[in-house]
């Protein structure tokens, strides 16, 4: 009786680096056990090629004596963050020789000749590998010791805001990152709901557990606001703060900040610091109060993130809004300025004399000043 035919197939993923980061590898007419990639992917031994480095683990780990049938190929697939190039083979069993049980524990694998690997664009066909990618990727670029460390990636999430939050009532730490490619009910101040296009924004919140009265916690909108702003221009972009919780580009939003509190009969327990930045293009409907950052490197720029809100958060938990007087006033971009407040039951108008450190917002009106606490800024010259 003739044998059933088999063929193996394996690929490795590497960065423009040449560091192996995953490796898939399986067998046709066995039913998948584990359909995912491998982390972090073995290695490559000196002198080999990625292919023979796929090949080879093949033989290792599935207990096959394998011979490629077919050429290597490589494919690069260019994402906004990152270039990651696919190394494929076509194997087959030397002599037809049967597979051991330990090829049922492996990965079932698209089979198609190497010459159609280029058919093979994660970003849609594997969305679980794209997620790893994009954490290992963040990973490399991250400087921070708690913001980001402890991270989740996801494909696309209702809100990250609500995530984190859930991640809070289950007693994550501090600095705990939850991203999403895609937001289909993010939300903004006053119920408004934050629109955010896929690969168009960056869409994400972090934990803070800050040991602070109420008062002060109540500032951290503009703390958070202060990091954004000051990341921004290190990047080369005249950023500035918008009171309550925006920042602004040619005065026109390009981030949106909304802080909601995990409480409990104790009180403050955590704040979910929701962050989200115009990094592409943005609606022509809304081109007339919103701007884009023109596309960036998302990855690096949420590890700037994470680095300049942990500087500040650190600065802020030892001495309040106080200890960032000096950048507050620099990036205060209505200050000075003409403007339109709504607090609550109407609208003043006023000049911006800065922001107190209660986080209040001073407002002169014939040469008198008075605090508003609440509100937005609905109007400027």
């Amino acid at each position: 009786m003739e044998k059933p035919h088999l063929c193996v197939a394996a690929a490795m993923i590497l960065d423009d680096a040449g560091a192996v980061l995953c490796v898939r590898r399986g067998a046709s007419r066995y039913a998948s056990t584990a359909d995912k990639w491998e982390f972090p992917g073995g290695k490559i031994e000196p002198g080999e090629t990625p292919a023979q480095a796929a090949v080879r683990e093949v033989r290792e780990e599935l207990g096959l004596d394998v011979a490629p049938l077919a050429e290597a190929a490589v494919v690069r697939h260019a994402y906004p963050e990152f270039t990651i190039a696919l190394h494929g083979v076509l194997c087959a069993p030397v002599g037809g020789g049967r597979p051991t049980p330990a090829l049922r524990e492996h990965t079932a694998f698209d089979w198609c000749p190497p010459d159609g690997l280029w058919r093979h664009d994660f970003a849609e066909a594997d969305t679980a590998l794209l997620v790893s990618l994009r954490e290992r990727f963040f990973g490399s670029r991250l400087r921070t010791k708690t913001f980001g460390r402890n991270c989740r990636f996801v494909q696309e999430s209702a809100s990250t805001n609500t995530d984190a939050l859930a991640l809070a009532a289950q007693g994550a730490p501090e600095g705990t990152l939850v991203v999403a490619e895609r937001q289909t009910a993010g939300r903004g101040r006053l119920g408004r709901v934050w629109e955010a296009a896929p690969g168009q924004c960056l869409t994400f919140s972090l934990l803070a557990r800050p040991k602070a009265p109420p008062e002060v916690a109540a500032t951290l909108p503009l703390v958070a606001g202060v990091a954004v702003a000051a990341a921004l221009r290190a990047r080369g972009f005249a950023a500035g703060v918008k009171w309550p919780n925006d920042v602004l580009l040619d005065d026109r939003k390009v981030c949106g900040i909304l802080c909601e509190a995990q409480t409990s009969a104790r009180g403050i327990e955590g704040i979910v610091v929701g962050i989200g930045v115009n990094t592409g293009a943005v609606p022509a409907a809304l081109a007339h109060r919103a701007i884009g950052l023109g596309g960036v490197d998302r990855l690096a720029l949420l590890a700037d993130l994470c680095a300049a809100f942990e500087t500040f958060y650190a600065r802020w938990s030892e001495g309040g809004l106080p200890a960032l007087r000096a950048e507050l006033d620099a990036l205060d971009c209505k200050r000075g300025r003409a403007i339109r407040v709504r607090p609550a039951g109407g609208t003043i108008d006023g000049i911006a004399r800065g922001i107190r450190d209660d986080g209040a917002l001073l407002l002169e009106q014939n040469g008198r000043t008075e605090a508003i606490l609440c509100g937005e800024i609905a109007q400027w010259d």
